[in-house]
């Protein structure tokens, strides 16, 4: 585990953009920048880091923790459900399949948690019980564990997500019955899946998402895959002494940060809050960590400036 001095030494050494040219078409996502060609997509994995659909800063070597990470869980993951990708050519870039990505991003929950507007506590704590097609007893706590994992899907295409269910989505055309029961049927298999696995490592998979694209008619997963950005994870040995306490769990993934803006007023309006050092610094140590935890193998930082290495991975001159 790398050192809080380690890591502050690597404050200026990110990726906050990139403007490759020869690459392809380019489009900025909020975490990772993409240049599309041919049948395929390269994807480069940033260190910006997001939160209530705004993007925040940097944290360091958060790219390569996502980018790693990503790829361990696509084998991993390879016999339940083929993936998109074709190669990892440096720790911050993947290259993929380029495939038609469905309209919906299917979130699949184990818990009732969350501080976003689109979380399951959010909604629950104000009232709601039908949540996203979900029918939800009276009564849960906030990190309570579901009588058995849910789908809530949300939209991906609007600038803000939204929570959706199955029939509402069907009804707004945005999928068909079969295709989304398909795609939510691989999505509950990868999340329990990814339960036990993180079980044995000490973990509880808290809730995560997963994005799916369809290639030569087949239904494929994409983008990331249990990442902390896109999944939350806790520590499974004092789950129950914090619960039954009513205590925030010890966490490991990106709630740390939407935590932090949320004690500051901000849960997605106006301008974010500026990041401090320290905070950048502390969910950079929790992302190297779950990586740590989760694969079980050391993170090794990868050597020289960030940009200037992947440019020379992608085999383009400065």
């Amino acid at each position: 585990m790398l050192s809080d001095e380690r890591i502050r030494a690597e404050l200026n050494n990110v990726l906050d953009v990139t403007c490759f040219e020869g690459l392809g078409a380019r489009i900025e996502g909020k975490v990772r920048d993409c240049y599309v060609q041919k049948g395929r997509r390269i994807l480069i994995a940033t260190d910006r880091i997001s939160a209530f659909d705004c993007v925040l800063g940097t944290v360091p070597f958060k790219g390569q923790v996502l980018n790693q990470l990503a790829a361990f869980w696509f084998e991993k993951t390879r016999h339940i459900v083929p993936n998109h990708v074709i190669d990892v050519p440096d720790p911050n870039v993947m290259i993929v399949r380029e495939c038609e990505q469905l309209p919906l991003e299917f979130v699949v929950r184990g818990y009732i948690t969350g501080v976003t507007k689109t979380s399951a506590w959010y909604n629950y704590e104000r009232g709601v019980r039908d949540f996203c097609g979900n029918r939800l007893p009276d009564g849960l706590r906030k990190d309570q564990k579901l009588p058995h994992p849910i789908v809530t899907p949300t939209t991906k295409l609007e600038k803000h997500d939204r929570n959706i269910s199955r029939a509402e989505a069907i009804a707004e055309g945005l999928i068909d019955d079969a295709t989304f029961d398909a795609a939510a049927g691989i999505c509950l298999r990868l999340y329990e899946f990814g339960v036990k696995h993180a079980a044995e490592r000490g973990l509880i998979f808290v809730d995560t998402k997963y994005e799916l694209g369809r290639l030569d008619g087949q239904l494929i997963v994409t983008d990331e895959i249990n990442t902390p950005d896109s999944s939350r994870y806790w520590f499974a040995d004092t789950y129950e002494q914090l619960f039954t306490a009513g205590q925030e769990q010890r966490k490991l993934d990106k709630e740390y940060v939407r935590e932090w803006l949320a004690s500051q007023g901000f849960l997605g309006d106006g301008p974010p809050p500026v990041l401090p050092d320290a905070v950048r610094i502390e969910a950079a140590r929790r992302y190297i960590q779950v990586y740590e935890v989760i694969t079980g193998q050391e993170f090794v930082p990868a050597r020289g400036p960030v940009k200037e290495r992947v440019r020379q991975a992608l085999g383009l001159a400065r």
